[in-house]
């Protein structure tokens, strides 16, 4: 439960961001339901992982279990984008 709520922080933030947005203004995922689908799988791919953690022995605690449910989505997020090209 705990990794879940991790893994859910970004994307509150994310949207708490959008607060001070106008309606009309407001990016047009917000509304998509392939941008939902996405959050859903990478918060689960966040609560996972402390309970990938567990399984092979390690121990972690609460505040762990929540960094780690917060950390694996941005890593993969990071890990995802372009890298700048050097000539």
């Amino acid at each position: 439960m705990y990794g879940l709520l991790g893994g859910l922080l970004p994307e509150v933030m994310a949207l708490y961001n959008l607060r001070h947005v106008d309606r009309g203004a407001k990016p047009q995922w917000v509304g998509s339901s392939f941008y939902w689908i996405v959050t859903v799988v990478m918060v689960f791919i966040g609560a996972g992982t402390p309970v990938l953690y567990q399984q092979i022995g390690v121990n972690i605690n609460e505040l762990m279990a929540i960094h780690l449910g917060m950390a694996t989505p941005i890593l993969i997020t990071t890990m995802t984008k372009e890298k700048p090209k050097l000539d």
